[in-house]
């Protein structure tokens, strides 16, 4: 009976890597230089309300074709310029956006460009508690609501019902991109505690290690000290009665002192950076 293979992982399409490798440019950008990406978008819409301004695409949306054109484009510009706030101050960009998006429904001169609210929403979402997305919800259906009723055609769900989806999907990416960012940030911040953590335990082993051969050095030095000490004096009295025993004193001195010698040599190596060469080591002869 043959072992099942396991499957193999599946390589990304080179259209998938491709549209991969682009979006992380576009976010290291982005990371890298926000006020540089903002002026660039900011400016991207701005150019595509000003070409609906000059190009008339406004008036085949529009539900009063007589208004003064310094008026649309005054509410061109009001309606993306505050784009330029979305990311530091979204509600700031909300709220300076509200008047033209009001005069804009009341005046039935319906921009297309007061769509761009939603991609406030969505910083909102994204960098604001979730409290907040109430009060936008309001301000953005109020411009709405003047319009169904002011300018009706058709009915008043056709206006403000794919508002209202438009917003809550806003809403949801913003959230859910909030979310996996928050969890992210999560994931990161623990392994740098773990870390933080590990080296801890690593500092507070090495240096009970440390105490740990200090107390063993200081026993073998006192030790062999005391024992050595002994056998000289016993060696001095002994040479003038009997040089045997003061030759045995001797002997047994020499043999303490490298046993000392090798019990200090071998706790040093546990000390000593592996790295360094080693120094020679003093003996007895």
């Amino acid at each position: 009976m043959t072992a099942e293979r396991a499957p193999e992982a599946r390589t990304p399409e080179p259209l998938t890597q491709h549209v991969q490798r682009i979006t992380r440019r576009v976010r290291t950008f982005d990371r890298r230089h926000p006020l540089v990406w903002d002026l660039h978008l900011t400016g991207f819409w701005v150019t595509a309300a000003l070409i609906d301004y000059y190009g008339g695409g406004w008036l085949n949306v529009a539900r009063d074709r007589d208004n003064p054109g310094w008026l649309v484009l005054t509410l061109s510009l009001g309606l993306s310029v505050p784009l330029l706030l979305r990311r530091a101050h979204p509600r700031a960009a909300l709220l300076a956006i509200a008047p033209s998006a009001l005069v804009n429904a009341w005046t039935g001169i319906a921009l297309q460009a007061v769509l761009l609210q939603l991609l406030v929403v969505f910083h909102l979402a994204l960098r604001r508690p979730p409290r907040n997305l109430w009060w936008a919800t309001a301000l953005i259906l109020t411009p709405i609501s003047v319009m169904a009723t002011r300018h009706p055609q058709g009915t008043a769900d056709k206006d403000i019902v794919p508002v209202l989806m438009s917003i809550a999907v806003a809403t949801a990416i913003g959230i859910t991109v909030r979310t996996r960012r928050d969890h992210t940030e999560a994931l990161e911040d623990r392994a740098r505690r773990l870390e933080i953590e590990r080296d801890q335990q690593a500092q507070l082993a090495a240096a009970a290690e440390r105490a740990r051969i200090a107390r063993e050095m200081h026993d073998i030095i006192g030790h062999n000290l005391s024992v050595i000490t002994g056998l000289a004096d016993g060696g001095k009295y002994a040479a003038a009665k009997s040089p045997e025993r003061a030759t045995q004193a001797l002997h047994a001195i020499a043999t303490t002192s490298r046993q000392a010698l090798g019990e200090l040599r071998r706790l040093l190596d546990v000390l000593r950076d592996e790295d360094h060469p080693r120094a020679p080591q003093p003996e007895l002869t």
